[in-house]
């Protein structure tokens, strides 16, 4: 699944980039209407999924199934706090912060959508 949201999140905003009405804009659609950084949450559902998987062939190893925890570990907290999320934000509020569209696109994915392609209901 994150494979799958990673790679279509890559190809809409490749896609969305490539047409020149779209020059200076920010993207809103797709999966990135659902979410800011979808292609990170795709990204980091993978790292948890191999994770888990490699946790149950290290059934009863403590010590090996901590240490398969930290790649992932490792991963979530680049992206959200060092280069992925927060440089994204910063350039962001740079370039798009005193817009109204840009405001409210922020205020609907916050929280778990800030990662993560949520349906709104």
């Amino acid at each position: 699944m994150g494979f799958l949201i990673e790679t279509v999140a890559d190809w809409q905003k490749s896609s969305w980039k490539s047409r020149p009405e779209n020059k200076g804009k920010f993207i809103d659609t797709g999966l990135w209407s659902l979410a800011r950084h979808p292609n990170y949450g795709g990204e980091m559902l993978v790292w948890w999924g191999a994770a888990i998987i490699a946790l149950a062939g290290l059934a009863g190893s403590p010590g090996t199934q901590a240490a398969a925890l930290c790649s992932p570990v490792f991963v979530s907290f680049l992206l959200t706090r060092v280069s992925g999320v927060p440089m994204l934000h910063r350039a962001a509020e740079k370039r798009w912060g005193k817009q109204a569209a840009y405001k409210v696109y922020k205020s609907r994915t916050q929280g778990v959508r800030l990662l993560f392609p949520f349906p709104r209901v």
